[in-house]
């Protein structure tokens, strides 16, 4: 046996963080002042940076999420176009328009000296009511029957008020349709100069008794492709 043994660990293991390797060296010291005095050991200066440290790995096998390929969203502008049972000219409904002619009253006005603004949903109403009774179909008529033809969504953009006096026109028709509602477009001009007044867009639905969407009655269908054909001839 040799006068001294040296233990060299020129090449420890593989130490997985600096933590680790400090632990080791406190081990290691102990043991050595622990050995005889003939025992010599070399312990390697080595640094946390000069290891190659690794992440440990996890306990339990993690699988890695597979990516979704998403379908991208198709953008609908505008309504979405109903499957329309009408006749309708390239899918824009009628060509023209029907004209109703009113005058502004007095009571009509708010305190500013102009139209109020709930007046001319009212000019709106009158103008479909007109329509409709031009196609043939009656409102009267209509709840005779327990059923509605009742208005869901109405849109206005005001553009020049009216005044006291003021002749206007108001222009309606139906620019659309689906299996239980129908789609207007109004527009308001003041007579005689024809200057834009309103702009507005209304949808009605047929209800039953119980206020529940239904298709249209099929004699009311072809009440309106009766009107439109007459429209089209002249």
């Amino acid at each position: 046996m040799p006068d001294s043994w040296v233990i060299c660990l020129d090449n420890p293991f593989l130490v997985r963080g600096s933590r680790l390797l400090r632990l080791l060296s406190k081990m290691l010291q102990a043991l050595a002042s622990a050995l005889p005095a003939h025992v010599t050991m070399h312990l390697p200066r080595a640094s946390a940076a000069s290891l190659p440290l690794r992440r440990p790995a996890p306990p339990f096998p993690v699988s890695q999420p597979t990516p979704t390929c998403l379908r991208p969203l198709s953008i609908v502008r505008g309504r979405c176009a109903p499957s329309a049972f009408l006749d309708l000219k390239s899918g824009t409904g009628m060509g023209g328009f029907i004209d109703v002619e009113l005058k502004v009253r007095d009571y009509e006005l708010d305190q500013y000296g102009v139209v109020n603004n709930a007046v001319y949903a009212s000019y709106c109403q009158h103008g479909r009511h007109e329509l409709l009774e031009m196609i043939g179909i009656s409102a009267d008529a209509v709840a005779r029957t327990g059923n509605a033809l009742a208005l869901s969504e109405l849109s206005l953009k005001f553009l020049t008020p009216l005044r006291s006096g003021d002749r206007f026109v108001v222009k309606v028709r139906v620019s659309n349709s689906s299996a239980a509602r129908l789609y207007f477009d109004h527009f308001i001009f003041r007579l005689p100069n024809n200057e834009p007044i309103l702009e507005a867009k209304a949808t009605a639905v047929w209800l039953d008794k119980n206020y529940r969407p239904i298709r249209i009655p099929p004699e009311i269908r072809s009440k309106f492709v009766q009107f439109i054909r007459h429209e089209e001839a002249n």
